[in-house]
Formats: structure tokens, sequence, C-alpha cells
């Protein structure tokens, strides 16, 4: 603050210590603010514990009239928090009142963060514009004090009216500082108390729209709170009141010693232990067994002194019995699974070994291996027999590849592959089918192309493609096998056709276990369905990337990209 000589007539200008020099009576002020201290432990009001203070100060220097004064959140405007004796019309002008170098002693003394003194209304520039409206009331002067954190943040202001000039003793001014630090802790004690509450509040919304019920026991009183939906999950009416050996009666028997163990013994301070136990419970209403889990947290002061256990409980019965259902539904899928693999396994002697005879002798005969046949007509059957038993061989090929790689017995056996050789006996195993359908085949391989593969499924990946892509591609339509090298050094291989392409369902369809489309197209028969997902398996089995674009009308494109690590190029010769 600046020097008295400088300061205008009617206002003193001094530092707090100069005006503390003549002590207030230390036993009365101590006395005083025990009785607010008190009031604040037993949790009063903040307005009330504000108005409880400034009659302090006016009781211990008469004929004081206090006003304390809150800054609001916008840190502009003041608003009246405690004004005992001064009239209500007053204290209803200055609320809101805006603060700034200027604005009386509370508004002057919140901008400035600074002491403001005014002895003499009537005449000090400070209330030029409220003065008359001021002095309406019989006010005459005014020493306010801000009231700030330890940061400098200014809280609010704390002032002394007279209705008579006055300047200030040591003795009454020295009363507004340690009242002010008495404002300054009510106001941080009210914001911890907002803050607590409003966590709290959040916290049960949240366990409430989860369904969890929650509890809350006051070490300090005593006092033990459940929520309606902890009493709900006990079987118990939301008016019960919780009582000592309540919850631990309702715990199944065998339980009660491990909730004793976990919840009843106070924890270290120090490991901010997460207390979390899955008890069985026996409803009150229904004696129903129940599955809970019970979470819970013992919260300290700083000395360590245990305050509050607060914690959750929520009903998992139905999510055990839930899991104990999919976990028995996965071991009767898992035997389920067992049992076709060990059925297709033993089928494969079963059926494969009757028809190798039947295509063998069939074939035999075509061939007329031990002379001519007596009927021409037999000639026609011979060839219908031959060719249904290859078909029926090659389903029954499908669905035990497919069964082998579901059950995860497909072993790969990597050895260097040359592209251009696998494409070529692609070609020929599938060259009879795309004649029948009037189809060009071809292969455009980039040269000396090599892939690190399973040969056998390289060349079922081919061929499984190739006739697929014969199958629904019209006469006249080609057909062609392709490797090149990517941008990352791996390798695509696959086949593309000008067929009658697929929609983005029909690709769907395609991809799944015995899915097929239908089509005029076809000229062998649907098949298995299975062409296109054993693709699939065994180029993802591969680590390769499976790709697939399709278009109705314009064709189809399926390949797989195989890895760089897996690709190589071969030196020419």
């Amino acid at each position: 603050m600046s020097a008295a000589q400088d300061a205008p007539a009617g206002r003193h200008a001094a530092s707090a210590m100069d005006l503390a020099a003549e002590d207030f009576p230390a036993h009365a002020l101590l006395q005083a603010q025990g009785i607010v201290l008190d009031r604040m432990a037993d949790g009063a009001p903040l307005r009330e514990t504000l108005t409880s203070i400034a009659l302090l100060v006016e009781a211990l220097a008469p004929p004081a009239l206090c006003s304390i004064l809150l800054l609001q959140p916008d840190g502009r405007r003041l608003k009246p928090a405690a004004a005992p004796s001064l009239p209500e019309a007053y204290c209803a002008v200055i609320d809101g009142l805006e603060i700034g170098p200027s604005v009386g002693s509370c508004g002057t003394a919140a901008f400035r963060k600074e002491p403001v003194i005014v002895t003499d209304i009537a005449n000090d520039p400070l209330w030029a514009e409220p003065r008359d409206f001021t002095l309406s009331f019989g006010l005459r002067a005014c020493w306010s004090l801000p009231i700030m954190r330890q940061d400098g943040t200014v809280l609010g202001t704390i002032a002394m009216y007279y209705r008579e000039p006055r300047a200030p003793t040591g003795r009454d001014w020295g009363l507004l500082a340690p009242c002010a630090r008495l404002v300054r802790v009510a106001l941080a004690e009210h914001r911890k108390q907002e803050e607590l509450r409003a966590s709290e509040a959040r916290w049960h919304l949240a366990a409430d729209a989860s369904g969890l019920g929650t509890y809350d026991i006051d070490f300090t009183s005593g006092a033990e709170q459940w929520s309606a939906r902890f009493k709900s999950i006990l079987g118990l009416p939301e008016s019960t009141a919780p009582a000592p050996g309540l919850f631990t009666g309702l715990l199944h028997p065998e339980d009660r010693p491990r909730f004793n163990e976990s919840f009843r013994a106070i924890p270290d301070p120090a490991q901010n232990l997460l207390r979390n136990e899955e008890l069985r419970l026996l409803r009150a209403d229904t004696g129903e067994e129940r599955i809970v889990a019970l979470k819970g947290r013992v919260l300290f002061r700083d000395d360590g002194t245990a305050t509050h256990a607060m914690g959750t409980m929520a009903d998992i019965t139905e999510a055990r019995r839930h899991e104990q259902e999919l976990a028995e539904a996965k071991c009767a899928a898992e035997a389920a699974n067992r049992a076709k693999s060990q059925f297709l396994a033993s089928m494969s002697h079963e059926l494969r070994t009757p028809l190798n005879a039947i295509i063998g002798f069939s074939d035999m005969i075509r061939q007329r291996t031990f002379g001519a046949i007596g009927q021409h007509r037999y000639e026609g059957y011979i060839d219908d027999i031959h060719k249904s038993g290859e078909h029926l061989l090659s389903l029954i090929d499908d669905v035990l590849d497919m069964a082998k790689i579901e059950a995860g017995k497909f072993e790969l056996d990597r050895t260097p592959l040359d592209l251009a050789d696998a494409a070529e006996q692609a070609l020929l195993f599938v060259a009879p089918q795309a004649r029948r359908a009037g189809v060009v085949l071809s292969a455009a391989i980039a040269p000396r192309l090599s892939l690190t593969a399973d040969s056998r499924a390289i060349r079922q990946i081919l061929t499984n493609l190739l006739s697929n892509a014969v199958k629904f591609t019209a006469p006249g339509g080609r057909v062609r096998i392709f490797a090149e090298m990517l941008g990352d050094g791996g390798i695509a291989l696959g086949v593309e056709d000008d067929g009658i392409g697929m929609t983005r369902t029909g690709i769907v369809t395609a991809l799944e276990p015995f899915g097929q489309i239908e089509s005029r197209v076809t000229v062998d028969g649907h098949g298995t369905g299975l062409g296109l997902p054993i693709v699939k398996s065994l180029i993802e089995a591969h680590g390769a990337q499976f790709q697939i674009e399709s278009e109705p009308g314009r064709g189809t494109r399926v390949w797989g990209e195989f890895p760089a690590r897996d690709t190589a190029s071969r030196s020419a010769a």
C-alpha cells in the first residue's frame, strides 16, 4: 500500500503490521475461533459458518458491522455471503458488484489484492458512484481486507462498516486478518466437501447405471449406508436399516471366513488395497443362493487414520451360470468335432477304396484292356461310371481336406517350388474340363519365380481355382493363371477369368463352407461348395493374404499374396 501521506483525505493507508501494533486479546480471539472451528467440524453449512465469523467480528469489535463477500467463478463479481447486521436492501444492491481500481472499499481491495481503508465514505473518491446510496443507509466508514490463497488467488473480502467516520486502531483492525484466515479455511473445507459430494454422486450414479449396489461405512461415527440396489441384491426391503451382523448373517456359512479375512481387517494405507471377493449369499426373502462380487477400499487421512470403507456389490449369478453353460457347450462341441474328425478319418479308407476300384476297373474296360466290349451301348455306360466315380472321389477328397484343415491337422511341407512347373501341372489336370466347357486356359508367370511353400497345397490351390473358374465361365471364355512380384518383394499367385462374376453377397456365400452359387453356365455339376474355402484356408495357412475381386458380368480374380520371406527369384540358367 502507499504511504499515509499519499492517501486521499478520509482514507488511511498502512501495513497490516503497523495496524496490528496494539494486539487484540489473544484468549478471546482463540476462544471465539474455537467455536467457529467446532461448527465447521460438525459439518455446518458454509453460509452458517461465514455468518458465525461475521458475528465473531461484530462481537469482539463493536459497533462494527461485518460483511463477507465472495468472488464469483468469473473472477469479476462479488456476492454477499454473510452480512448479519447490514440492511438487506443494501446487500441486495451490492450483489454482483464488479471489482475494479476504484469500486468502494471491497471492490477495490479485491481488485488490488491489498487492504483498503476508507475512514469517511462521504468524501472518499473510491465511493464516488455509490456514495449517496450508501450514505442513505447511515454507513460512513468501511475497512476491507482481501481474502487470498497462498498462491495469491483472491477468494473474496472481509470488511468492517461503521455508522460514523472512523479510523482503525490496531485492536479493531487486528481482528480482520485472523478472521480472513478462518474464512479461507471454511472455503477450503467447503470446496473439499463439495468435491467429495460430487465424486460420491458420480460414483453412485455410475454404480446405479451399472446395476451395482454400494455401501459406505464411516469409521468415525459408525454410520453405515447401503444403497437401494445393495439391499435389493440381499433380498431386503428398501426401508431396511443396516445393522451389525446383518450382511454376514446372509453370507453362505462356508464363505464367511473368507469375507472376514478380506474385509474385516484394516489394510496398510501404503498398499492402497482394493479388496475383491466372489461370495455366495442366501437372499433374505427367498433363501435362494446367489453369487455376488464384492469390492471395497478403505480411505485414510494423511496421518494414516482410516475414515471410511466404501465399495460395490454386483449379483453375478447369471453371468457365472452362463459361463458354465458356455464351458459345457464348448466341451460338447469339441467332443463332437473330435467324433467328426474320427468319423471322417475312418471313412477315408472305407470310401476311397471301393471308389478307386470302380474307377480302376471302369478305366480298364474303357481302354479295352482284355478285348472288345460286346455291346456298343455299354461304352456310354462305362464312361458314365468312370466320370461319376472320379467326381465322387473329388467330392470326398474336398470334404476330407476341409476336415483336416478345420481340425488343424493339415501340415505344410515347405520346399522351394518352381511356379511355372506348378502352373503347368494344374493346367494339365484341368484341361479336359476346360475342353468340355469350351474355355481357353493360359498362364502368365513372371520368369524365374520361386516360392517356398507346400507343393501339394499350391497345386491344389491352383487346381481348385482353375476348376471353379472354368465352371463359371461361358464357352469361348478365358481362364488364366498369373504370378507376379509385389512391390514389397512378395508374390501374387492366383487365377482370373472373364466369366459370370459374383456380387458381394455371392462372394460371402462362396467363401462359406458348402456355400454354392447358382449358375446356368456350369456343366460339371455344383460340387461341394468347398473349393474357395479350401483355397482360402490353404493360402492363409502359408501366412499369405487371401484376396478376391469379382463383378457380375466381368469375371473374377482370386489370389494369394505370399510374403517376401517365402519368395525368391531364380537366376537364369
